[in-house]
C-alpha cells in the first residue's frame, strides 16, 4: 500500500544503497533510536545513546584575556554566561587555580540531563564566553607605633584577595626565657590614612613575643595606600614548665675513678604549665691534672645549647684527661632567666648553673 506524505506521522524515507537507515518524523529520527552529541575544540568528546538516556558534561574550558594582568572575582564567577548554546542546552560555569593561572571551566548539558531527540554537534566556534574581569591592583601599606618592630612594603598582582602584614615586639620586650606571655591585652592598631584594613588581629599568648596582623582586600584596578599606627604592650607573665637537672653520677663507688665519667639526664617534668622552646642546657666536665691537647683539656663539653628532652633519658659520657691525674667537677647549665633581648641577640647565652657535683680521677 502507498505511503499517503501528506497525511501520515512519516515525513520522509531515506534510504541507502541497499537498506532503510532511517527514519524521520518531522525532524526527530525514529528509526534507528540512537542519537549522538558532541563538541569540538580543546574539549572536544562525542557520546551517543538513546533519547531520553543520562548525558555525560560536556566540556567547554576558557581563560581571562590575560592572566598575568588581570583575573575573575567570586562575584564575576557567578555572574558569567556562556551564549550559542542550541535549544535545550544550558552551562554553569567554575573557576580553579590561584590569580595568574586561572581557568574556567563551562559544563555543559541538556536542562534536564538527559540525551536529546536529534543529533547535536557543538562548535565552540559559535559561543560567546562573557565574563566580567578585574586588572590586579596594588597596595602599599605602612605600619608604625612605639615599641613595635614595623614594617612597610608595596605589594603588587592581586585582584580579589586579602594581603596582611604583621609587625612584632621589638626584642627588648621579649620576655625572659622561661616566661611567656599569658595576655595580649592592650594591644591595638588603626587606620590613621589611606584604606581601612579588612581585619586586625593580635596573638601571642603562650609565647615570648607579640604580634599584630593587620589585612587588607583590594577589588578593583589601581594602586590603594595605607598607614597603620600600633600601641600597647602585652601583660600578664606566666613562668613555664621548668626542666629537671640531674647529675646522676658521681657520686661513683670508688673515688677517685679511670678517666672522668658521668651519667645526666635532663627533662621537662609533669605536665602542666607550657614549655618554652628557648630552653637550652649545657653540660661539661671543668677538670685539673690534666695535660696535653685534645682530650686533655679542661673544660671538656659533653653537650652544648640542647633542649631538654620530652621524657627522662640518661646520657653516659666519659673523657680522659691525659697524662696525671686530679679532679672534675660536671656542671649543668641553663639559660633560666636570661632576658629576650639577650636571648635574639645570642641564643646560645648561658648564665644559671643548675647542678654541680666535684670528683677525683686518675
Amino acid at each position: 500500500m502507498p505511503l499517503n506524505l501528506a497525511q501520515t506521522a512519516i515525513s520522509v524515507l531515506r534510504l541507502g544503497e541497499n537498506a532503510l537507515t532511517a527514519i524521520y518524523s518531522g525532524i526527530t529520527r525514529v528509526y534507528p533510536n540512537e542519537v549522538t552529541v558532541s563538541i569540538d575544540g580543546a574539549n572536544a568528546s562525542t557520546q551517543s545513546g538513546t533519547p531520553g538516556q543520562s548525558m555525560n558534561n560536556l566540556i567547554y574550558t576558557v581563560n581571562p584575556s590575560n592572566g598575568s594582568t588581570s583575573g575573575w572575582t567570586a562575584a564575576q564567577i557567578s555572574a558569567a554566561t556562556l551564549t550559542g548554546l542550541p535549544a535545550g542546552f544550558t552551562a554553569t560555569f567554575s573557576a580553579s587555580g590561584g590569580l595568574g593561572s586561572q581557568v574556567g571551566t563551562w559544563t555543559i548539558n541538556t536542562t534536564d540531563g538527559l540525551l536529546p531527540a536529534v543529533d547535536t554537534a557543538i562548535a565552540v566556534g559559535s559561543l560567546t564566553s562573557t565574563i566580567a574581569q578585574t586588572s590586579w591592583g596594588s597596595i602599599s601599606v605602612n605600619m608604625a607605633g612605639s615599641n613595635w618592630n614595623t614594617a612597610s612594603s608595596t605589594l603588587s598582582n592581586f585582584v580579589g584577595s586579602g594581603v596582611g602584614l604583621s609587625a612584632t615586639q621589638p626584642t627588648n620586650y621579649y620576655t625572659a626565657v622561661g616566661q611567656l606571655w599569658g595576655s595580649v591585652s592592650g594591644i591595638s592598631g588603626s587606620v590613621s590614612s589611606g584604606q581601612g584594613t579588612t581585619s586586625i588581629s593580635v596573638s601571642g599568648v603562650n609565647s615570648y613575643r607579640a604580634v599584630i596582623t593587620c589585612n587588607w582586600t583590594i577589588q578593583s584596578t589601581g594602586t590603594a595606600s595605607s598607614s597603620v599606627s600600633i600601641s600597647g604592650v602585652p601583660s600578664n607573665v606566666i613562668f613555664t614548665r621548668v626542666p629537671i637537672f640531674e647529675i646522676n653520677a658521681p657520686p661513683w663507688s670508688t673515688n677517685p675513678v679511670q678517666n672522668m665519667q658521668f651519667i645526666v639526664a635532663t627533662y621537662y617534668g609533669s605536665s602542666g604549665a607550657v614549655i618554652d622552646s628557648r630552653w637550652k642546657v649545657w653540660v661539661y666536665a671543668d677538670f685539673t691534672g690534666g695535660s696535653g691537647s685534645g682530650s686533655g683539656v679542661s673544660p671538656y663539653y659533653a653537650e652544648q645549647n640542647r633542649s631538654p628532652d620530652g621524657s627522662r633519658q640518661l646520657r653516659s659520657y666519659q673523657n680522659y684527661g691525659g697524662s696525671g691525674s686530679g679532679s672534675y667537677t660536671v656542671i649543668m647549665m641553663s639559660n633560666q632567666s636570661i632576658s629576650g633581648a639577650v636571648w635574639a641577640n645570642d641564643s646560645t647565652s648561658r648564665s644559671y648553673i643548675e647542678q654541680s657535683v666535684t670528683w677525683n680521677w686518675t
